[in-house]
């Protein structure tokens, strides 16, 4: 039975609706354009476990069993094996990751990259898989990676991992290498001298986005961090989990 790897729930609920409730599919979930990929690939990747735990202290997961078992996931994945993908950044990434993966075990596996043209993202020229519907994907082409483009991503996710950024924004060609501080300075331009709401911040910061797809999670850390720093000043509120219930401003350095 033909297996089927993809990132995210969202694409897998997609693909379910086109293959059918029995299909095999396998769904990965680790945002691969933040945080470290130094150890990622080790059989417990420190460094990304710690990044995770910052990012989402709240977070239903247990991110030291989380990324393990992805790892895990991804060695075990079976000789038939089909990924299917969008054009997003995140997507991108696991391509190459994939190749590396199989290309050091020997084994090869299919790729779908169904047309995306006409569907809108808030991110130009990345569209993910998730946000396509079935009958979208129905017609895309089935094609074995060849030998040399197996390893030349294999190569990239090699390059890749070596790289000391913490974020990696996409154009659809290459990669780019983004620090906090450039997220940060964007965040920073938003906040004004009053009150605004964190949702409507982190909103504004999450379309303004080029390079990745960014979340409330990702918005609600930088805004944290930020506050650490005496940037900006979060009003207190009486519930102290829910950081959206919370409003900031710039900070008045005396």
């Amino acid at each position: 039975m033909s297996c089927h790897l993809v990132l995210g729930d969202f694409a897998a609920d997609i693909l379910r609706e086109l293959l059918g409730p029995y299909a095999d599919i396998r769904i990965h979930r680790d945002d691969l354009a933040l945080g470290p990929l130094g150890d990622i690939d080790h059989v417990y990747p420190a460094a990304r476990i710690q990044f995770w735990n910052e990012v989402f202290p709240l977070s239903s997961f247990d991110f030291s069993d989380v990324l393990p078992a992805g790892n895990a996931q991804l060695a075990a994945l079976p000789q038939d094996l089909t990924l299917w993908i969008g054009t997003s950044c995140g997507e991108a990434l696991l391509l190459r990751r994939l190749a590396w993966w199989r290309n050091q075990t020997g084994q090869n596996f299919k790729l779908i990259i169904p047309d995306t043209s006409g569907v809108v993202s808030y991110i130009a020229g990345q569209v993910p898989l998730s946000l396509l519907r079935p009958e979208q994907i129905e017609s895309a082409n089935s094609e074995l990676v060849p030998l040399a483009q197996l390893q030349k991503l294999a190569q990239e996710w090699q390059t890749l991992c070596q790289q000391t950024s913490m974020f990696r924004g996409w154009n659809g060609q290459t990669f780019q290498h983004l620090g906090e501080t450039v997220l940060d300075a964007e965040m920073l331009a938003l906040i004004t001298d009053n009150y605004l709401p964190c949702r409507q911040i982190a909103g504004l910061w999450i379309q303004a986005s080029k390079d990745f797809f960014r979340s409330d999670v990702l918005a609600m850390w930088r805004l944290r961090c930020l506050a650490a720093q005496g940037l900006i000043e979060m009003e207190s509120h009486p519930d102290q989990h829910d950081l959206f219930a919370f409003k900031v401003r710039k900070n008045f350095i005396k």
